[in-house]
């Protein structure tokens, strides 16, 4: 390949062009900012978070939602605004295993507390019921497979000490003077 005619020609190929890349980048920089209100709202909810940055917080999801329309020419939609704030729950690889119980409790008991947290907020005494529930079936599917791996680690366990247990013979006892005698 000494020469340039023997190579071969290469071409690149992009997929992105430059408006799809300012696109995501308006996208990704509003998702941003709309995370860090949800996030610091819920913790303002909680009793911590930075309450005096809301309104401020507000104010840059808007001037975001004004510059993704600037580069894209429509806001971002609905179904964008719902994926970025959608919880992304933990990977479970066994739903057998006791880590598996774990982590779907964990995001049941999480729905229903958000569900508990914003219901209350605007006073929905139902949705707040439900939120509740919500967690409490959870409690309670945990509490069972607890309660069912303890009985079986029960069951093992007495089954390991009676397979290990030495066989006793039984004692004979000596012949009194007073006994039958045995035929």
């Amino acid at each position: 390949m000494s020469n340039d005619s023997e190579r071969p020609n290469l071409k690149v190929v992009a997929e992105n062009t430059q408006a799809k890349i300012a696109e995501n980048w308006a996208q990704q920089f509003f998702n941003q900012q709309l995370l860090d209100l949800a996030a610091n709202i819920i913790r303002v909810v909680r009793g911590a978070g930075k309450p005096y940055e809301v309104i401020s917080q507000c104010n840059e999801i808007v001037q975001a939602a004004i510059d993704f329309r600037d580069r894209v020419g429509t806001l971002p939609s609905s179904a964008s605004v719902a994926n970025a704030l959608m919880l992304r729950e933990e990977e479970i690889r066994d739903y057998a295993s006791l880590s598996g119980h774990r982590k779907l409790w964990r995001a049941r008991t999480v729905s229903g507390a958000l569900q508990v947290a914003a219901s209350t907020l605007v006073r929905q005494p139902l949705q707040i019921t439900q939120g509740k529930r919500e967690m409490d079936d959870a409690f309670d599917e945990l509490e069972g497979f607890y309660y069912d791996l303890r009985k079986q680690r029960e069951a093992e366990a007495k089954a390991v000490r009676t397979r290990t247990a030495p066989k006793r013979k039984s004692a004979k006892r000596k012949a009194k003077k007073n006994d039958p005698p045995v035929l």
